[in-house]
């Protein structure tokens, strides 16, 4: 089953998946207009691809509660000694880290969450990453993980927070049902294929996603100090979200030209009435009608 089969499952098992995410919602724009219960899903899950995507491009992982983490383990390799390196304290910073960027590889993995292991019968590992000893959360899968925030996937599918959480909780719950009912899935988020069969979690990262990881300087990504304090503090929501890939997800149609194709199909449904459902009358075409007359 893939992920249409998944949402179809969830739309005809309305008594186990209860929520907004059953019936067509309004969007947040007028400009849009409501969705079927499928295409909300499509929207949504389409959205929430791109948000982990950009958020693990950026150094961080992102964890959705009782499906799993998509993180990434940094692998390093053997540092020569200082003095056999040819280090050179007097270079720049940044052609120091271009000349030790391949002792870095980052390797995307994808752990499953406890809840969601107790329906497998088989997963990759029993510890995918190493976690640092710093980090003493029992929900800290990787390196600066966050918690899946529907706000930015509300906005850039012009739906509302709520719907997203019903979409994200029915899609897990469905996740685990049809796991522990022995469904072979096959999800496919675009950067990432997951797949169970036969409760056996295999994943796979698409090898362009993998490409792009290594090729961002990990230094700069994992140090969050490389950032200035002022420019933190300076730096608007409507800057950081001018440049996220969510804002452009959906092109805002013109609200001009929306009012004229309302009005345009509002005319021809004008036009389009006839006498046909009028009330019907004894009138005869033959009977003559006195007409009063004019005075000219």
């Amino acid at each position: 089953m893939n992920l249409d089969d998944i949402y179809n499952w969830i739309l005809q098992h309305p008594q186990n998946y209860p929520g907004k995410q059953q019936e067509s919602q309004p969007r947040t724009v007028q400009s849009y207009k409501p969705l079927e219960p499928k295409a909300q899903f499509h929207i949504i899950i389409k959205a929430t691809a791109e948000y982990i995507k950009e958020k693990m491009l950026n150094g961080n992982g992102v964890n959705m509660k009782e499906l799993g983490a998509f993180t990434m383990e940094v692998i390093s390799d053997y540092v020569k000694p200082l003095q056999h390196s040819g280090f050179n304290m007097t270079q720049d910073l940044a052609i120091q880290r271009a000349d030790r960027k391949h002792v870095h590889q980052i390797r995307p993995c994808f752990v499953p969450d406890n809840a969601f292991k107790y329906f497998l019968a088989r997963y990759p590992g029993k510890e995918e990453i190493t976690k640092p000893l710093s980090q003493h959360s029992i929900y800290q899968k990787g390196f600066g993980m966050n918690f899946c925030n529907a706000g930015p996937i509300a906005a850039s599918s012009y739906l509302g927070k709520d719907v997203v959480q019903s979409v994200h909780t029915s899609l897990i719950k469905a996740i685990h049902d049809l796991t522990r009912l022995g469904h072979d899935l096959h999800i496919d988020l675009g950067f990432i294929k997951i797949s169970v069969q036969n409760r056996d979690l295999r994943y796979k990262y698409d090898q362009t996603f993998i490409n792009r990881l290594n090729q961002t300087d990990y230094e700069l990504k994992m140090r969050k100090s490389d950032l200035g304090t002022s420019q933190h503090w300076t730096t608007t929501y409507q800057e950081k979200w001018s440049k996220s890939t969510l804002n452009n997800l959906l092109t805002r149609p013109n609200p001009n030209q929306v009012q004229e194709n309302y009005e345009k199909s509002m005319a021809l449904k004008i036009m389009s009435l006839d006498l046909n459902t009028a009330e019907q009358t004894n009138y005869s075409k033959k009977q003559k009608v006195q007409l009063p007359t004019l005075n000219k």
